[in-house]
């Protein structure tokens, strides 16, 4: 190769050198020049928990007993007030059966001291204060007799004989005088003290029939409220006890679910109320359940969920989110999911922009 070949060789790549540099230079000042797109921020990522809307709700007798009937079973669908299990509750139906016994016992005894005596009685009454007069009158007149004739023969009739006469006479119309005065009570009627002592025994009576009878309906164990039996953890047959009080069936309300989140402190401002996004789980691939927060615990804990990473910290501090999911579908309870919530300047500019297209 010639020596000017080889210098316009030379030459040429030093312009091209020339050339990339300048080009360098002016992709640098446009860099300057022209600011970049602002970098989207990444959806906060969050372990959650589905739970039931609602703690889920354990219930037990209130009495001890052996279980006599269990009505549910797991799964089951139950309403409020429907009976799910009794106890043997033959001697409690006893109680109530004396108790109903005793208060128709004080009602008839009220009754009686209300309405006082039958007219049959009083005529009875007044037949036997007639009768007492009359033998007080003859009682009487035999007196007046033997006194007349001992004044005019004192040897005629003994003075002994004169006494027992008077004696008779005067037994007679006391008893005269008793007769027409139980005529007047009956006539008068039964005494207010009378009744109102009847009428505390039927209250009393009353009131033992009522605590009977609530004895009797803590042999039944009823739903507190609408929801699916989860778990049923006593058979027919057991003895449960109150001391410590034991759970029969757990209930739960599976109508709405819902994921209880744990945001790490150092996500707390990026999480708020309304905030919508999605949830994810490995059981269902890459399906996504759709929904938004609902809550934000006012409070940091401590973290309760353990993930299978072995590098993730356990000694930090969260804020627990309720994320309400908008169609759950079947999902099992306590099953882990991941939380991804949209950041809160996009969560924002998409409900503006629904808002406005709900307007146009």
């Amino acid at each position: 190769m010639t020596r000017t070949r080889k210098l316009v060789l030379t030459l040429a790549a030093a312009a091209a050198l020339a050339t990339g540099a300048a080009w360098t230079v002016l992709d640098a000042r446009d860099a300057r020049a022209t600011p970049t797109a602002a970098r989207a921020p990444a959806p906060l990522v969050a372990p959650g928990l589905v739970e039931a809307r609602g703690d889920r709700v354990e219930t037990g007798f209130e009495q001890a007993g052996r279980i006599a009937e269990l009505l549910v079973d797991e799964g089951d669908r139950v309403v409020a007030g429907q009976v799910l299990a009794r106890l043997d509750d033959r001697l409690a139906r006893a109680r109530v059966a004396r108790a109903e016994a005793a208060v128709a016992a004080a009602e008839a005894r009220l009754r009686l001291a209300e309405r006082g005596a039958r007219r049959q009685e009083i005529d009875a009454a007044a037949a036997e204060a007639d009768a007492a007069a009359a033998q007080a009158w003859e009682r009487g007149v035999a007196r007046d007799r033997a006194e007349r004739l001992h004044e005019r023969n004192a040897d005629a009739i003994p003075l002994a004989e004169v006494d027992t006469v008077r004696g008779a006479a005067q037994a007679t119309e006391a008893q005269a005088r008793a007769a027409q005065a139980r005529l007047a009570l009956l006539k008068k009627g039964t005494r207010g003290e009378v009744i109102a002592e009847a009428r505390a025994a039927l209250a009393a009576a009353e009131a033992e029939l009522a605590e009977a009878r609530v004895y009797l309906s803590q042999m039944e164990l009823r739903a507190p409220a609408d929801g699916v039996v989860v778990r049923r953890l006593h058979e027919v047959g057991e003895q449960v006890s109150t001391m410590p009080p034991q759970t029969v069936l757990v209930l739960a309300d599976l109508s709405r679910l819902e994921l209880r989140a744990e945001v790490d402190e150092v996500d707390v401002a990026r999480v708020a109320v309304g905030q919508v996004g999605y949830a994810t789980a490995e059981a269902f691939g890459d399906r996504r359940f759709t929904g938004k927060v609902t809550q934000v615990v006012a409070e940091l804990g401590r973290k309760t969920q353990r993930l299978d990473d072995p590098r993730a910290r356990v000694d930090t501090r969260v804020l627990e989110v309720v994320f309400t999911l908008d169609e759950p579908g079947a999902l099992p309870l306590g099953l882990r999911m991941d939380v991804h919530l949209e950041p809160l300047a996009v969560a924002a500019d998409a409900a503006s922009d629904t808002a406005t297209a709900e307007v146009r």
